[in-house]
């Protein structure tokens, strides 16, 4: 590769956030056809290399373009929404590598790993999901791959005293606490994916009620998946020396600074009248060099590393941009071929109750994961047949919370997942091991507890 292509590519990058900030803030169309084409730039520039999955969502989006183009009179207008759309969840993952690019390097998220790892049995789940739940939000995928090594490190046959069915226990049950506690963090997360895809699809929703309301959905998911994993493995009579003085300090410290880039984008969303992924788009890169500055007690050599490691890495998103932008875009464009009254007419005729009507669609998303279909593009594709939800008697609120939570538990349980593949990678079992044996029994009950949920929001907001 020539020296100019990283380095254009990574400009390509910079400016889909840059474009995507201005476009949400000034409401300027200018600024979303920049965005779309800094995204088309990067993608012409980095996605032919891409992977095979990258490069076959790539392929349906030029197709989508085409017939678009050719049979639809406002073609150019969707394709450049679409394109506005998908750069803007590119622009928030884009955020997400320059905290990740902090986080890597913090001794911190290095001590907050080994204190989890190195927890009893008795507790070892709880700690490790609920580590990987608090570290996902500023290393996303990247907690799989920290905590997965350290896992394997630890759990070697010795260490199980030469019984290898113990170590296969061991190595279930932790790689199963940070694939939950991984995926979760979608369910109410500000600064995932899975939030700014469904405040862009499902109108009418107050992030202000979103966000505690995920929170407490979260919370029940957790402790239902610690309570499965007690009840499947019951403690043995075993006791265990208590923790020593401060050693939850460094968990504590980094809850901390989590709260606060959640508290500052939540907070400069709230000043700007914008959606909360706006203002994490904004906070991650300042947070991420603020930060470098305190590791390396130096802003200049934060600068310097902060910008080289930018130049080195951009590039490389290469396959998650494919994949996002991609499926962002293909179910905008989909979307708009799938008339929202007759879907509402279609539903209607189903004779159901607007609560059996919220579950079927989270249940659809779960369904579709299975086969390969991206929640990306199912979510899109039902927040786009629905537009007008009132007129179905759907609460936005228990909608979005419904997608938001069907996005979690299928993250755990498609064969096709990144974070399922990843999984299996580490703990070098089949990926339907993972996601049938390790996490069915979990998913099935979570999809339970969430359709009692969503029953009881929309008795709560009179959707029923």
């Amino acid at each position: 590769m020539t020296s100019w292509r990283p380095t254009l590519a990574t400009a390509a990058l910079l400016a889909v956030i840059a474009a995507s900030i201005v476009r949400a803030v000034a409401h300027s169309a200018t600024a979303g056809i920049v965005a779309a084409a800094a995204l088309a730039l990067y993608l012409i520039l980095e996605g032919a290399q891409s992977n095979g999955k990258g490069r076959v969502m790539l392929v349906l989006g030029l197709v989508a373009s085409a017939v678009t183009l050719a049979v639809n009179p406002a073609g150019i207008s969707l394709l450049l929404k679409a394109g506005a759309e998908a750069a803007a969840i590119i622009g928030l993952f884009t955020s997400l590598g320059f905290l990740r690019e902090a986080a890597e390097t913090s001794g911190l998220v290095q001590r907050c790993g080994e204190l989890m790892v190195r927890q009893p049995p008795g507790r070892r789940y709880a700690v490790l999901t609920l580590g990987a739940h608090v570290i996902s939000l500023v290393l996303n995928f990247g907690v799989l791959s920290l905590l997965g090594v350290m896992i394997t490190k630890g759990n070697t046959l010795e260490a199980a005293g030469f019984d290898a069915r113990i170590k296969d226990i061991r190595t279930r049950r932790m790689l199963s606490a940070i694939l939950r506690g991984f995926a979760l963090m979608t369910v109410w997360s500000p600064l995932s994916v899975s939030f700014a895809v469904v405040q862009t699809v499902v109108h009418d929703i107050a992030w202000q009620v979103l966000l505690p309301l995920q929170g407490l959905l979260a919370a029940l998911l957790l402790v239902l998946g610690g309570w499965l994993d007690r009840h499947e493995f019951p403690p043995t009579s075993r006791r265990f020396e208590p923790q020593e003085a401060g050693a939850w300090r460094p968990l504590f410290h980094l809850c901390l600074l989590i709260m606060a880039i959640v508290a500052a984008s939540v907070g400069i969303a709230q000043v700007l009248e914008v959606r909360i992924v706006i203002g994490a788009m904004i906070v991650m890169p300042l947070a991420a060099w603020s930060w470098l500055a305190v590791q390396r007690r130096d802003p200049r050599a934060a600068t310097a590393h902060l910008g080289r490691r930018v130049v080195e890495t951009l590039p490389g998103f290469r396959n998650e941009v494919a994949m996002l932008g991609g499926a962002m875009f293909l179910g905008i464009v989909v979307a708009a071929y799938v008339p929202p009254a007759e879907t509402a007419r279609l539903l209607a005729a189903l004779g159901l109750a607007p609560a059996a009507l919220v579950v079927l669609l989270a249940l659809a998303v779960m369904i579709l994961a299975q086969f390969g279909v991206s929640q990306i593009i199912s979510v899109t594709l039902i927040g786009g047949a629905l537009a007008d939800l009132a007129e179905l008697g759907l609460p936005p609120l228990a909608v979005a919370s419904g997608l938001m939570g069907a996005w979690a538990l299928s993250a755990c349980s498609t064969p096709v997942g990144a974070a399922v593949l990843t999984v299996a990678r580490i703990g070098q079992v089949p990926v339907i091991q993972v996601a049938r044996l390790w996490n069915g029994r979990f998913v099935l009950a979570g999809a339970l507890l969430l359709s009692v949920w969503l029953v009881v929001i929309c008795e709560m907001l009179g959707g029923t």
